[in-house]
């Protein structure tokens, strides 16, 4: 079972994560209602304890918002003794059970292991599919009524087999639903190798074939191990049970979905923060270094400059570039041919350019001595799409 604890308490969220995993609960921590919120659009979880003020966004309301959007988690409220007429708006805002604090821990346990089995319409504590039964509240498991020795993992992916045994499980579903945060997600290969131990351990006590693999879609129980539906007696199932399992079914797909696109969220996330590193990094070496840039779109007409450029000719870079007629106008009267000769006719044939010349600034008239160089860029037929360049400011190398 996976279970997100959501607590400000720090102590009391130490001692509960302690406690549950010791009894081979998965646990993830949520210090406010918020964090929880994110959490539980991104992952699956089986059971949401709640203590029942946590800051930002109230429990009660969360527990409204978890309803709200059909989440079946099971909903744990944990209220103070001073609190206890929250207990009544809890179950009223969606919380399947409250347990009052102070408690005990096996008080916790036995409510947790209640909860469970409700979810699953259970009267027995038992987990069972065929001769193999897993006790969640002594964490054992018996084959053939022979204790079955399994590593932590081993017994967590079982007793998810064992829980929705009719359910199909893709290995990416599996590490999201058995691996805790503080974890490192698992591959394809550990998934496939604590499969395999299951196996083998179920062969070693007598099991054949239990854990199926359906290539491409995941893995699930062999239903020729069903008992009950195998029986004569087979009692169909319940239409409030056929639309708990659909229900059940629909949030687990819209929670994979949505864990993936968080995902990619995060990844153009890193990718965009970068990108701004890069772009900051490249004012930077250009105010440095007092080199401007900027392209003509030819099909647009679209003129970009960088703000280094706009300092460079004494303009606001919070205005807009200036045309070719003003950036010709910026040009000393002495330079203009050079302007003409060495940058523009170039450029018109398609050709690189480059020429020492001076400007005027826009704000007070001083004449600065630049370096302009650039070119063409082509698209994939060789037509000239964009021109491109660079203004280096030689004021301090070339003035007299």
């Amino acid at each position: 079972m996976k279970i997100l604890l959501v607590s400000p308490n720090q102590s009391l969220q130490s001692k509960l994560h302690q406690t549950l995993s010791s009894h081979r609960f998965i646990v993830d921590l949520a210090t406010d209602g918020e964090e929880a919120w994110g959490l539980l659009q991104t992952f699956v979880y089986d059971l949401l304890v709640l203590e029942a003020i946590v800051a930002k966004l109230d429990s009660l309301e969360l527990c409204l918002r978890i309803r709200k959007v059909g989440n079946p988690v099971l909903i744990l409220i944990l209220v103070a003794k001073s609190e206890r007429k929250l207990c009544l708006e809890a179950l009223n805002s969606g919380a399947d059970a409250y347990l009052t604090n102070p408690f005990q821990e096996s008080e916790l346990l036995a409510h947790i292991h209640t909860l469970a089995r409700r979810v699953v319409h259970r009267a027995s504590f038992l987990l069972s599919w065929g001769s193999v039964s897993l006790n969640p509240t002594a964490c054992s498991v018996t084959c053939h009524g022979q204790p079955l020795k399994l590593n932590r993992k081993e017994y967590q992916i079982l007793e998810l087999f064992l829980s929705h045994p009719r359910q199909m499980f893709p290995r990416q579903q599996i590490g999201d639903r058995l691996w805790a945060l503080d974890e490192e997600l698992p591959t394809d290969a550990t998934i496939k190798s604590h499969i395999r131990s299951i196996r083998r351990k179920l062969e070693q006590a007598g099991i054949q074939d239990m854990i199926q693999t359906h290539y491409g879609q995941g893995y699930c129980l062999n239903p020729a191990y069903d008992l009950v539906s195998n029986a004569s007696s087979q009692v169909p199932p319940t239409p409030e049970a056929m639309m708990d399992n659909i229900t059940a079914n629909i949030w687990q797909q819209l929670m994979t979905a949505n864990a993936r696109l968080q995902q990619e969220i995060e990844q153009r996330r890193e990718v965009e923060a970068q990108l701004r590193r890069s772009e900051t990094m490249l004012r930077n070496a250009q105010q440095i270094a007092q080199v401007g840039c900027w392209y003509l779109d030819l099909h647009t007409a679209e003129i970009y400059w960088t703000k280094e450029l706009f300092l460079i000719h004494g303009l606001d870079p919070r205005g807009s570039p200036p045309s070719p007629e003003e950036i010709f106008s910026m040009i000393h009267p002495d330079d203009r041919h050079i302007h003409q000769e060495a940058i523009r006719t170039p450029a018109l044939r398609g050709e690189k350019f480059e020429a020492n010349l001076r400007i005027i600034r826009a704000d007070n008239g001083e004449v600065r001595y630049i370096n302009a160089r650039g070119g063409p860029l082509h698209d994939r037929q060789g037509k000239v799409i964009k021109l491109m360049g660079t203004t280096l400011d030689l004021t301090r190398i070339a003035k007299p």
